[in-house]
């Protein structure tokens, strides 16, 4: 699987993706052995409205680069050094 990691660290987005998604896994992980999240006040619906969020991110952009097909960077991609940015 080609992926140019060293840029995908580097973009916002896939921070905003991963973030969430590892603490959806951690809770995941700790059900089964006893753990559970306190979220304190916030409500069970409230608490799963943001689950659902999160997993809607990680599912957006944590490792399908949606302008190509499959899982792999397109070559261009793999050429970045820096995230490329839109616009001029």
């Amino acid at each position: 699987m080609n992926i140019n990691w060293r840029v995908r660290i580097r973009n916002k987005a896939f921070w905003l993706a991963i973030i969430p998604a590892m603490i959806v896994l951690i809770q995941a992980i700790g059900a089964p052995f006893g753990f559970r999240w306190d979220f304190g006040v916030l409500t069970d619906q409230l608490k799963n409205i943001v689950e659902a969020a999160f997993c809607v991110l990680a599912i957006l952009g944590i490792v399908n680069d949606p302008t190509t097909e499959g899982f792999e960077d397109s070559k261009l991609a793999m050429t970045y050094e820096v995230p490329k940015h839109r616009g001029l």
